[in-house]
């Protein structure tokens, strides 16, 4: 009985490993679109606007979900603060659950967020349209990470159950 007790519970560990993995897929895609539906508005604002910049990032926050909403309330304090808008856009960015090209997309765009209005918001409106593209792409990989991700959990399950009996 232990054993199938036992046996039972490596399972489940696996299967919570699955669905963790899951839930952080889920997180990252979240987060890219809410930073592109962001940048989108970011450049409409820009353009309908001439507000500064923190506010128009607290605004933006407003409407986004919660690692893109700490995104943007992180850099507009730190730009309340004195900080130079590169470096806390870029220290924002770093929290951000991407992947690492991702997060080069969005650490780099803070260096572009200067000069002229046109300039700018093709700058952003680039910068929301590589987020948008890596989304398509990670769903269209969804179905073999989902796969990859069930087989080496359960493999290493089994090869848990088999070695400890």
């Amino acid at each position: 009985m232990r054993k199938l007790t036992g046996a039972a519970l490596v399972l489940l560990a696996a299967a919570l490993a699955v669905r963790s993995s899951l839930g952080e897929r889920r997180r990252r895609r979240a987060a890219l679109n809410d930073l592109a539906r962001a940048f989108r508005r970011l450049a409409e604002e820009v353009r309908l606007s001439r507000a500064p910049l923190p506010a128009l990032l607290a605004r933006l926050a407003a409407g986004c979900g919660p690692d893109a909403a700490a995104f943007f309330r992180y850099t507009a304090v730190c730009l309340r603060r004195g900080d130079p808008l590169a470096d806390a856009w870029r220290d924002s960015a770093a929290d951000l659950p991407l992947s690492l090209a991702d997060l080069r997309t969005v650490a780099e765009l803070g260096a572009d967020l200067r000069g002229d209005e046109d300039r700018l918001r093709r700058a952003v409106l680039a910068a929301a349209d590589a987020l948008s593209k890596s989304g398509a792409e990670m769903d269209d990989n969804w179905g073999a990470e989902l796969r990859r991700t069930a087989a080496l959990s359960f493999s290493a399950a089994a090869l848990a159950v088999i070695l400890l009996y």
